[in-house]
C-alpha cells in the first residue's frame, strides 16, 4: 500500500498560489487534457486521457460492415463521451512508492523517491506543499457533499502501451495512464458536477493555509529532510 506524505502543486503565477491556498480548487474538464496541444511532452496535455479499453493490435479484431480490417499497427483505444465532462484537479503525491521499510541504506534512494523531478518543475516558478494530507481530502470530500456533487479520486496508476491490452471500467479508466506520465506521481480528484460543458470548475473547500506552505519551485526539493533516531538525511 502506498503511503502519501505530501501534496505538491506547482503554479506559474503567484496568484493562483496564493488563490490555492484560500481554498479554490481550479479544477478543468477531462475535455480540455484530451485536446490541449503543447510543445513540452508528457506534463499536462494528454490525448488518451480515460480510455476505457487499450487493446493491442493482436488483441483485437475490427470489423467495418461485414469488412474486417487486418494488418493493424497501433494499439486501438476506446473512449467514452461523457468522461468530457467531468471535472480534474490534479496534484502531485509524493509517496513511499517501492519502499516497505526504511533503513540507514536506503534513506538516501527513498529521499530521492519523495524529490519532485525536474519534468514537473518546470510547469511554474511556485509551489504550494499540503503538509496534512488527510485533512485536505476531508475538507474536499465535504465541500464536495456540500454542493451535491459525485466525487472518485485517487493515486493514477500507470501502464505501458506497449504491452498492455485489456479493458478498465467507466470510474477507474479516469485513473488510468501511460507510464511516460508516472513522473507526475499524479493524486486526482474526478468531480461530477452532473452539467455537461466545457467550463472549468472553482470549488470553495474553505481555507486551507493551516496546512500548506508556498516556497520557490528552485527550492522545494532542497526543504526535504528526513530523520531516523540514528540520523538525519537532508
Amino acid at each position: 500500500m502506498k503511503i502519501i506524505y505530501f501534496l505538491v502543486k506547482i503554479f506559474d503565477d503567484e496568484k493562483h498560489a496564493r488563490e490555492f491556498r484560500s481554498g479554490q480548487l481550479f479544477s478543468s474538464r477531462l475535455s480540455y487534457f484530451r485536446n490541449l496541444e503543447e510543445a513540452q511532452d508528457s506534463n499536462r496535455g494528454d490525448m488518451h486521457e480515460g480510455v476505457v479499453s487499450w487493446l493491442q493490435p493482436d488483441q483485437i479484431k475490427l470489423e467495418i460492415n461485414g469488412r474486417i480490417i487486418s494488418q493493424l499497427t497501433k494499439p486501438v483505444s476506446v473512449k467514452m463521451n461523457w468522461h468530457d465532462h467531468l471535472n480534474v484537479f490534479c496534484i502531485y503525491a509524493a509517496h513511499n512508492g517501492g519502499f516497505d521499510r526504511l533503513s540507514q541504506e536506503n534513506l538516501t534512494a527513498f529521499k530521492k523517491q519523495l524529490e519532485i523531478p525536474e519534468d514537473c518543475l518546470k510547469l511554474g516558478k511556485y509551489a504550494v506543499v499540503v503538509t496534512s494530507f488527510k485533512q485536505f481530502i476531508e475538507r474536499v470530500k465535504a465541500a464536495t457533499e456540500k454542493n451535491n456533487y459525485s466525487l472518485n479520486s485517487g493515486l493514477v496508476d500507470y501502464y505501458n502501451p506497449d504491452t498492455f491490452s485489456g479493458i478498465f471500467n467507466d470510474e477507474e479508466a479516469v485513473f488510468k495512464k501511460r507510464n511516460e506520465y508516472s513522473h507526475q506521481k499524479e493524486y486526482r480528484f474526478a468531480f461530477d458536477t452532473g452539467v455537461t460543458g466545457k467550463e472549468p470548475l472553482l470549488l470553495d473547500i474553505g481555507d486551507i493555509s493551516d496546512i500548506t506552505m508556498q516556497c520557490d519551485v528552485a527550492d522545494i526539493n532542497k526543504l526535504i529532510e528526513i530523520t531516523l533516531p540514528i540520523g538525519k538525511i537532508e
